[in-house]
């Protein structure tokens, strides 16, 4: 990635001559310096001559990557194969804040703003009012991953001089695996910053300073992460670059020791991801330098080793060879090598979505770098995006979630009907539409829509339940279950559903192993206290069993 205002040599001089243009001046991509006959101002032909066939490639592609991977997550919440974590506390939260009531995610037991700073979620309200649920995160979420490639096409036909350069980079991207298992997981705001972020560097290396303040507000909004990816961006500018820098680093340390801990009274739960090498960002990066043995240990494990291998290898492994562009990744990538937490080194998780947007416009910026050194410099760029592209459909292919992979036959969406769906329905349709309820995990997305809704054995027992456990909610105010006894697997849950069901609850509905039970009496001892986290209320009936 190159300074936008400077003259460079190098691999710090990436597409220079690009970056340096004016911002009404774009470069002329070379697929369209030959003189064409145009078509008359305000006709159809004018609008193809304005779109012209790279265009219309680029708006197939979109539509159809939208379309099914609209179409697929959307299977596997109608079939109940969509999970409480995280789909049911952002859909719950909204749901919340819609109807004016505090946004306390009973699913996670905190508040909604105490789990992460996602300011975004506000603008989806007003959907709410109108009925929107889960199947909307979905569509935003999908729509802002295209919005995505189509700011990956304007950065590498601004950049590369090529309108089709673009259309491959921006197609690369569609069948890179994890942009594709993103919405596997349904909805994140860390996948919804894909798109505010691209854009954010295309605005910034172009010099679209309105676009780029627009997209920097709405990353910054998704999530307290992307400020410390548009910090980085800040630091390699030379205009503006200092106060976006300073804006960035402000609202990520706002966002987590303000505004997260006087949401949940506690902190970020996050910090204790990184073991021996602090709970502070400050505390790791003083650390991780401190202790580099520590440090290489973590970032050269094994697991490390084959997420970089997943998040490079469908981009040919050119983002290695603009190691400043892929700065603007950097923090992600150290904070998932280095976390205690093994997920954040999963290529399909949104843990990876930051590290997928540094690595996407490090791509561009690193053929852009080499082309323009070539002898040839279409010849080299053609050639460049081509590996690019067999590289990111060879990949696809191999660890991706779309039709074209090699899995997706194998149980990665629901292509079959649920035999025990019907049941499952009818239980829903039973179900009181507000009353508080504890549910099996993949059951309770469809049920967020309340105030209190909680996942099985929660709130009997203290499970992923706040920070660290906090102000468990109290039992006795449950008033129905419906669970899926084939989730009910460990001594204590079976002993705990069993002992309810025997003397507090009264079974209404029951097929197929899908349970729905009323309330019929209280507790015979009321719960008191707040259990550790992982522990249980006292009752004798589980109170020798592990879960």
């Amino acid at each position: 990635m190159t300074d936008p205002s400077a003259d460079a040599t190098g691999p710090e001089a990436t597409s220079a001559d690009a970056a340096n243009a004016d911002a009404t001046s774009v470069p002329v991509p070379d697929d369209a310096l030959e003189e064409k006959p145009r078509a008359t101002p305000g006709t159809i032909g004018a609008l193809i001559d304005a779109i012209g066939p790279p265009e219309l490639v680029l708006i197939g592609v979109l539509v159809v990557w939208s379309w099914v991977f609209i179409r697929l997550p959307k299977l596997r919440f109608d079939r109940h194969g969509t999970f409480g974590f995280d789909l049911g506390i952002y859909d719950q939260g909204v749901w919340l804040l819609s109807r004016f009531k505090d946004p306390f995610v009973t699913i996670r037991g905190l508040e909604l703003f105490g789990h992460h700073a996602n300011l975004i979620l506000l603008l989806l309200v007003p959907f709410y009012w109108l009925g929107a649920g889960p199947v909307f995160l979905l569509v935003v979420q999908v729509l802002a991953q295209a919005s995505g490639a189509l700011a990956l096409y304007l950065l590498a036909r601004d950049l590369l001089k090529s309108r089709w350069a673009g259309v491959g980079i921006a197609t690369a991207f569609c069948l890179n695996p994890t942009n594709q298992w993103l919405t596997w997981e349904f909805f994140h705001p860390d996948a919804v910053a894909i798109g505010p972020l691209l854009f954010a560097y295309w605005a910034a290396r172009t010099k679209r300073w309105t676009v780029f303040w627009i997209a920097l507000a709405l990353a910054l909004a998704c999530k307290e992460d992307a400020a410390l990816s548009l910090a980085i961006l800040g630091v390699v500018l030379a205009l503006r670059g200092e106060i976006v820098a300073v804006i960035s680093t402000a609202w990520f340390f706002f966002a987590t020791r303000v505004l997260i801990p006087f949401e949940n009274g506690v902190g970020p739960f996050y910090d204790t991801f990184f073991g021996t090498l602090g709970s502070t960002p400050t505390a790791v990066v003083f650390n991780s330098v401190r202790h580099p043995t520590e440090t290489w240990r973590l970032a050269s494990a094994g697991d490390a080793k084959a997420w970089y291998w997943k998040m490079w290898a469908p981009w040919a492994l050119t983002p290695l060879f603009d190691l400043r562009a892929l700065a603007y990744a950097a923090p992600m990538i150290v904070i998932d090598a280095l976390s205690s937490f093994p997920y954040t080194r999963n290529y399909q998780l949104h843990y990876s979505a930051l590290v997928l947007v540094g690595s996407a416009v490090a791509t561009v910026e690193a053929i852009g770098w080499i082309s323009s050194r070539a002898k040839s410099t279409p010849d080299t760029r053609n050639g460049l995006v081509v590996v690019v592209l067999v590289a990111a459909l060879l990949c696809s292919v191999s660890w991706g979630a779309s039709p074209i992979a090699r899995n997706y036959h194998s149980g990665t969406w629901p292509l079959l009907p649920d035999q025990r769906g019907p049941a499952k329905d009818e239980a829903i349709r039973k179900l009181p539409s507000q009353a508080s309820v504890s549910a099996a995990y993949d059951l309770d997305t469809h049920l967020t829509h309340r105030p209190k809704v909680y996942e099985f054995p929660v709130p009997w027992c203290n499970i992923n339940w706040g920070v660290n456990g906090e102000h468990l909610d109290n039992p006795d105010q449950v008033q129905w279950l419906l669970l899926d006894r084939d989730l009910v697997t460990s001594p204590r849950d079976k002993a705990l559903l069993a002992d309810l069901l025997a003397h507090e609850f009264r079974i209404r509905f029951e097929q197929d192993d899908i349970v729905l039970a009323q309330r019929v009496a209280p507790p015979a001892t009321p719960a008191r206290g707040n259990p550790p986290s992982g522990q249980c209320f006292a009752r004798p009936s589980i109170d020798h069993l592990a879960s």
